[in-house]
């Protein structure tokens, strides 16, 4: 059958979408990996049998679904996030969404599989558990889809003999405090409405307007201590790696003032290459330090900004957790003395880890592949290619020009003539993906899956 998967961000989804397109490929079926931003278009173009979204939080994605099923194409929920902070928990179970949309949700985990079940009243057929297909690349059978130690030291201008301590950063709505991206708060309050996490703000005490300020405080104070710690060990390198959703701007600007020359920045690149190079990470409750707990690194909290309402204890267990510059300096001491990863903290770590991504056992896209295949050849296909397509809004132009878009190697909006995309912001930035992105990820994950 043919399968389109909508990737929604090149440095978070690529990779396990590419992978689970190739155990699709090699389970018979046709399967176009394109990213999210011009997915009616290409749908449109592509026809296929199954669409499998990232989520249905959205109203524009539940109005795509409901023209889909009404079409005969199968929808199926792959999560971006399978384990959220407490607080959107029953975001993930489908409070604010209708999901009897979906065919099938595929969960990480067994705690969101059974709050899906509970409150859809349905079984494990709607709501399998596959664990988390990130993790494969933790493995031993993926390890040639990392890259090693010396050649990401080579990208960046590190040196592979000396330290490396990298600063995960989680600050995504941080930049929208500020007055000039007050359109931007607008607009992002008015999503978190239609998706349901406003009303979970307030369930814990905070107003949705005021989060954007919490993010900025709280990345201005760890931003203090890192630049402490950089200048208190000169004899270490530091690597920023921020989220994918966050303004870059701010992290140049810091290193442009501090004139660090042990400070690297790498925006762009998988988190598995940058933690098979790292010696110490530091985060905010990130589930990077949950997968730098796979390989055993040691992993230290910025909690320089207690807010109480977003305290979550199970996360932070896996961490020593500094709440000053100095407790940040001694602590990263003591993780490059290695003498804080004790075997009670290893298997704590451990047991969160499967809590969070179910099974760990680079078998995950394979096994997701599997469930998708073995749910398609039950269903049996309903409808033929040339069956009219209902609900989607792009015409003909519109669609003509995606698909030569993406044979071209342009990404959505580019145009078809134009040397490189008009990027009106660093926010978000190479967020879309290209055919030529997902071919030369095929071509590394082939072998592995």
């Amino acid at each position: 059958m043919r399968i389109h998967l909508l990737c929604d961000h090149k440095w978070r989804d690529l990779p396990n979408l590419t992978a689970l397109s190739v155990g699709l490929k090699k389970l018979g079926h046709s399967v176009l990996v394109s990213a999210t931003k011009n997915a009616e278009a290409m749908i449109s173009v592509y026809r296929p049998d199954c669409v499998v979204f990232n989520h249905l939080f959205s109203e524009a994605h539940r109005e795509l679904a409901r023209g889909l099923k009404s079409s005969g194409i199968a929808v199926v929920v792959l999560p971006t996030e399978g384990a959220m902070r407490p607080e959107f928990s029953s975001v993930l179970e489908g409070e604010f969404s209708d999901f009897s949309l979906a065919d099938i949700i595929l969960c990480w985990n067994e705690a969101s599989a059974n709050g899906i079940r509970k409150r859809w009243g349905r079984g494990e057929e709607f709501a399998p558990v596959v664990g988390c297909n990130r993790t494969d690349f933790y493995s031993e059978s993926f390890a040639s889809a990392v890259l090693d130690r010396e050649s990401l030291c080579r990208r960046y201008g590190l040196n592979p003999d000396k330290k490396i301590i990298t600063w995960a950063t989680q600050y995504g709505y941080a930049y929208l405090a500020e007055k000039k991206h007050s359109a931007g708060l607008d607009k992002w309050l008015k999503e978190i409405e239609d998706v349901g996490t406003k009303v979970c703000y307030e369930r814990i005490g905070l107003q949705a307007r005021n989060v954007p300020q919490l993010f900025s405080e709280d990345r201005a104070s760890a931003a203090k201590a890192f630049f402490n710690l950089v200048t208190a060990r000169p004899d270490l390198q530091f690597l920023i790696k921020p989220h994918p959703i966050e303004d870059l701007s701010f992290y140049s600007k810091m290193i442009d003032k501090h004139q660090c020359s042990n400070v690297f920045f790498c925006p762009t690149d998988y988190i598995w290459n940058v933690l098979n190079a790292t010696d110490v990470l530091l985060h905010r409750q990130c589930t990077t330090a949950v997968e730098g707990w796979i390989w055993n690194k040691p992993t230290i909290e910025m909690e320089m900004n207690h807010i109480p309402q977003w305290a979550w204890p199970d996360r932070e267990r896996g961490s020593l957790i500094a709440t000053s510059s100095e407790q940040l300096i001694e602590f990263v001491d003591q993780c490059l003395a290695g003498d804080v990863l004790s075997d009670d903290i290893i298997s704590q770590r451990t047991n969160y880890a499967t809590d969070c991504f179910g099974d760990i056992d680079g078998g995950r896209c394979r096994y997701t592949s599997e469930i998708i295949d073995r749910f398609l050849q039950e269903r049996e296909p309903k409808r033929n290619f040339f069956q009219s397509l209902k609900g989607i809004q792009a015409g003909f132009r519109s669609s003509i020009s995606a698909a030569l878009s993406y044979q071209l190697n342009r990404k959505p909006g580019q145009a078809l003539l134009g040397s490189k995309l008009d990027v009106s912001s660093q926010v978000a930035v190479d967020k879309l993906i290209t055919r030529k992105d997902v071919s030369q990820y095929q071509s590394i994950v082939d072998k592995c899956v």
